[in-house]
């Protein structure tokens, strides 16, 4: 694991968060990855720079964290919304932006992702979550976390086979979404 070293914070958690933040950096620093593996040409973001962002969002979250797993899973929804910031900033600049490595389908078939389509899919995202949260939880872990559905069952607490169609329905919805 890297030594990573971080300043103080006014966060009563930090010493706890710090303690968890050390511990999966590692796993951190690998969701970042798969996420950017594909990201044409950014001088601005890297793996180190996400999972940084992470850290300093999680560092306001002060209800402190259950587990691990807990951790983990909301660093997955940091990160999305970081991405997605990210992406409303390069659209904002109206030179096209870079195209943002996502996964779909399966964690590990890249899809190179406009900052628009980004954009779109956390619409999209936001008004599932709104019909079913469950579905739209299932999509954050398994598409910007690269959770499997063994680990996303475990961490929401419901069987793989739940896990399995919720993430067929919310697919299915989703692409439909997409369409529009």
């Amino acid at each position: 694991m890297r030594d990573v070293t971080m300043t103080g914070s006014t966060n009563p958690h930090f010493s706890a968060m710090k303690a968890q933040f050390l511990r999966c950096y590692d796993e951190l620093s690998r969701m970042a990855r798969q996420k950017l593996s594909m990201e044409y040409h950014s001088s601005t973001l890297d793996t180190a720079a996400l999972v940084h962002e992470a850290y300093l969002k999680m560092d306001n979250h002060e209800k402190g964290y259950v587990d691990k797993k807990h951790f983990l899973a909301i660093a997955a929804i940091v990160m999305r919304r970081f991405l997605v910031d990210y992406a409303r900033q390069k659209k904002s600049q109206k030179r096209g932006g870079d195209q943002i490595q996502l996964t779909y389908g399966s964690a590990n078939q890249a899809v190179m992702t406009s900052p628009e389509e980004v954009l779109q899919l956390n619409d999209a995202l936001n008004r599932l979550k709104a019909l079913n949260n469950r579905h739209s939880r299932v999509v954050e872990f398994h598409f910007f976390g690269g959770y499997k559905h063994e680990e996303i069952a475990e961490m929401i607490g419901v069987s793989i086979d739940t896990v399995r169609r919720d993430w067929r329905l919310a697919k299915a919805w989703l692409s439909k979404e997409l369409r529009r």
